[in-house]
């Protein structure tokens, strides 16, 4: 072989290996870091989800078109500040694939469902928005391919809280979702007592088709299997120890069968766990130095819990490692007069805490190597109505 010819080879492979990385950057750097916040507009008919996306550093700026209109209307404050209608979880949801987004209309009784775009824009799927089958939907559960074939499981938690619809009886409601986003009721619901105001439908991530039902005003915790129909029958219920056991929301462990909840009247973490079957048994209850523990996350390894308490302006973290017996490693308070921290995710790097925040804003705090946190950010202003109080987060990579 000559050396010309071994030149122009080198040279070749050189290029190759240069276009081939340039492809991979050009890719990388196409990748959108997201952010989406059921805004709760509770004028008629212009609710939203508001759109952000983090430029890697944990700043934050909307994306075009933000809000996505939801077809619905937020559900609004009580008279006497009663609030019932705020205390769920998982007011929105996004399925695996990065491809659907699911957002509550609590005051006009509907389910949002919307396409993610390359670009993380939102186009509305035919026939959003779709009836939530009860009063006051607040809560989205969701199982992808749940019943196989690209088809999943929906359980819409129905409060029945909002203040300003008549009450009647909260319920959990099942739907099939296509891949294209379309929902389709199941024949029956399950009904709940009167003023129970049940919070969240957390389903089981893997095994048979289950949820724990948090419920709020009813003080339990309730397992639930699903069959392909959706009806769904009971497998077993739990009221935590303690005086006043309200419940708001909970997050499943990772790659554990077992959930942590909130109990905010006893400033306190309660530990689950659940066999093959669903049935749940407690564990313990861990006690925390702020006040109304409501909401929780934990990052994608399962080793590390964060907790937001609200009445004192407060944010939590734990150390999961021993997931039955997490350690307190850091409390501190969130920046801002008259901060109420409610909702939380951690990013999909796990580089970033978000926090949602009553008065309008989304707190951004840095994860650091051990878990540990900071607000080296100031709070982005979601640009809400005064008096509009934000329910719900989600995030994606895409």
């Amino acid at each position: 072989m000559s050396i010309a010819n071994s030149s122009r080879r080198f040279v070749f492979a050189t290029l190759l290996v240069a276009a081939t990385l340039l492809v991979f950057t050009l890719c990388a750097a196409a990748q959108q870091n997201l952010v989406y916040i059921n805004a709760n507009i509770t004028t008629a008919n212009q609710n939203g989800v508001i759109a952000l996306v983090n430029d890697g550093a944990g700043n934050l700026t909307p994306l075009a078109g933000s809000p996505f209109l939801t077809g619905g209307t937020g559900v609004g404050p009580a008279a006497g500040g009663t609030d019932f209608q705020w205390d769920s979880d998982q007011e929105v949801a996004i399925n695996a694939a990065g491809t659907l987004l699911f957002a509550v209309n609590g005051h006009s009784n509907t389910v949002a469902s919307f396409t993610i775009n390359a670009d993380g824009t939102l186009t509305p799927n035919a026939g959003s928005p779709f009836a939530s089958g009860g009063p006051q939907p607040a809560s989205i559960g969701y199982r992808d391919n749940a019943l196989g074939n690209g088809v999943s499981m929906m359980v819409v938690v129905n409060k029945d809280s909002d203040p300003l619809q008549t009450a009647t009886n909260p319920n959990y409601t099942a739907f099939a979702v296509s891949a294209a986003g379309k929902l389709n009721k199941s024949a029956t619901n399950f009904p709940l007592p009167a003023g129970s105001s049940p919070a969240q439908a957390l389903f089981r991530p893997n095994g048979p088709v289950q949820f724990f039902g948090m419920e709020f005003m009813k003080q339990t915790i309730t397992s639930y299997s699903l069959n392909r129909a959706g009806a769904m029958s009971v497998v077993n219920s739990l009221t935590p120890p303690g005086a006043a056991p309200v419940i708001v929301g909970g997050v499943a462990i990772p790659n554990v069968r077992g959930f942590y909840i909130g109990l905010p009247a006893q400033h306190q973490v309660g530990v689950y766990s659940y066999n093959s079957t669903g049935t749940m048994t407690f564990l313990r209850e861990v006690n925390n130095t702020g006040m109304a523990i409501c909401w929780l996350a934990m990052n994608a390894a399962g080793n590390r819990l964060y907790t937001s308490e609200t009445a004192s302006g407060t944010i939590s973290v734990y150390d999961t490692t021993t997931t039955t017996n997490p350690k307190l490693l850091q409390h501190l308070s969130v920046s801002g007069t008259g901060a109420l921290p409610t909702h939380m995710k951690v990013d999909p790097t796990g580089k970033f805490l978000y926090v949602l925040d009553r008065v309008g804003v989304l707190h951004v705090f840095d994860i650091a190597v051990d878990g540990t946190v900071a607000e080296n950010h100031t709070p982005f202003n979601l640009g809400l109505p005064a008096g509009t109080v934000p329910l719900g987060v989600s995030v994606l990579m895409k």
